[in-house]
């Protein structure tokens, strides 16, 4: 098969040791030489454009005129940035349910009252996709390259958000699709989605890290092609985050963006979206505060641990965290998506958290179910994962992490429709049982009798 792009253009690098590979090759996605992450990387010298060339670029893609074109990029919050996430990839390849259009929102009235309202704080609306997940954001692009590379089978380990985004994109792209789930530890609208797109779907009687371990013999021995966050075609899309965010603002970045971490490809592909716009010339950045829930927190954990061994020193802490990093039996949480105790992409959340002189973040079960509830007084039901960010920022602005007057932009990582049962056990006390069926009845219920 002819290849739809040249290694010369794209290709993979190890995360510690730089051997490099062909993306269209590889199966295992793990470096032959010291077992580490690859990162995708490619050749933007040959486009010779400036910062603002691509912005302009990237801003003409959203008006009136453009909705007419057929082409991805005009359809796609994610293509729409296509000469920074996979410039090479030709247009027969992409595989596009139109995602990415999501909105960043000032957060309100009822949640800057609970965070504290001396900070500007606003979130990006990631559920609102087509499989109600950010997972979307990552799934398009991994598919295309699958796609281009021949691929006719692809497997995931996930906790609910992964399999729907595979099976979804799968069957857009005409690939067969199976998913490992963690036998009742999963919603069934999660269980659900797979299932519609026709994915096969394998119950395991353990916890997600079980189902990883499986899905990673999966790949190194039998070649199983992943699509979980550890093939990095993942990462390149979930960029798009910061690109819409940075569009959102006129191409300036808040201060702080804020994410959950579960198997850690959020805060890896956020960290590598701000590394190249501050490689392209971008005279802001963020800083990243990563957010784990107290049953599920092994990075927050060892980010602690080193930073207290190292007086508080953010970049003399990366490579004390590595050492102090211990995976975890994950406990129960309401954030199931995030429960996970060890995560994959570990290296990749240390490596950018210290990069962007950020933080970590520890969100206690009640705090983060408090801030579904008051995110919902406001009009916006979000998923529990979005709770532990929201409850991480709380805590940092607290702690002095972020200061007064900072501009914070959460990332909502899916649709709180996912997580209904959750959503309404933490809520029951509020349902009002009528004794009959009269309206006087429901009149003095509501005092207006």
């Amino acid at each position: 098969m002819e290849k739809a792009f040249s290694v010369k253009q794209t290709w993979l690098s190890c995360i510690n040791c730089g051997h490099k590979t062909d993306l269209l090759d590889e199966r295992i996605f793990r470096c032959p030489r010291c077992g580490d992450l690859y990162d995708i990387e490619h050749d933007l010298t040959s486009a010779g454009k400036s910062l603002a060339q691509y912005t302009a670029l990237f801003d003409s893609r959203v008006s009136a005129k453009a909705l007419n074109k057929e082409a991805a990029k005009y359809h796609s919050g994610v293509w729409r940035f296509q000469e920074w996430i996979m410039p090479f990839m030709p247009e027969n390849k992409i595989v596009s349910l139109s995602e990415g259009n999501v909105p960043v929102v000032r957060a309100g009235k009822n949640l800057r009252n609970w965070v504290g309202d001396d900070i500007e704080l606003y979130i990006i609306l990631e559920g609102m996709t087509p499989t109600g997940s950010f997972k979307d954001f990552g799934g398009t692009v991994m598919m295309s390259v699958a796609k281009a590379a021949g691929i006719e089978n692809v497997c995931c380990a996930s906790t609910g958000d992964t399999s729907a985004m595979a099976a979804a994109y799968a069957a857009a792209a005409g690939i067969q699709c199976s998913v490992l789930l963690p036998k009742g530890k999963i919603t069934p609208v999660q269980l659900a989605q797979p299932l519609v797109h026709g994915a096969k779907v394998i119950l395991l009687p353990g916890d997600f890290d079980a189902c990883m371990k499986v899905m990673q013999e999966l790949v190194s021995k039998y070649g199983v092609y992943p699509a979980n966050s550890l093939n990095p075609a993942r990462i390149e899309g979930h960029q798009a985050t910061v690109f819409l965010i940075a569009q959102h603002f006129g191409w300036d970045l808040p201060d702080w963006i804020a994410v959950p971490v579960g198997n850690g490809s959020n805060c890896s592909s956020v960290g590598k979206a701000l590394r190249l716009l501050k490689r392209l010339g971008a005279e802001t950045t963020s800083k990243i505060l990563g957010c784990q829930s107290q049953a599920a927190n092994p990075l927050a954990l060892s980010w602690n641990s080193a930073k207290d061994q190292t007086s508080g020193d953010v970049f003399a802490a990366q490579d004390k965290w590595k050492s102090c990093y211990k995976p975890i039996i994950a406990g129960e949480t309401t954030a199931t998506a995030a429960r996970i105790g060890d995560p994959v992409s570990r290296d990749k959340v240390m490596r950018e958290i210290t990069n962007s002189g950020g933080a970590m973040q520890i969100a206690e079960e009640r705090d983060l179910n408090e801030a579904v509830a008051i995110c919902g007084k406001d009009g916006y039901f979000v998923c529990p994962q979005t709770g532990i960010a929201l409850a991480g920022v709380r805590n940092a602005r607290r702690q002095g992490w972020i200061s007064r007057g900072a501009r914070v932009v959460v990332v909502s990582t899916a649709t709180g429709l996912k997580f209904t049962d959750s959503a309404a056990a933490n809520l029951q006390r509020d349902i009002i049982s009528a004794q009959d069926c009269k309206t006087e009845t429901v009149a003095k219920i509501l005092k207006i009798s």
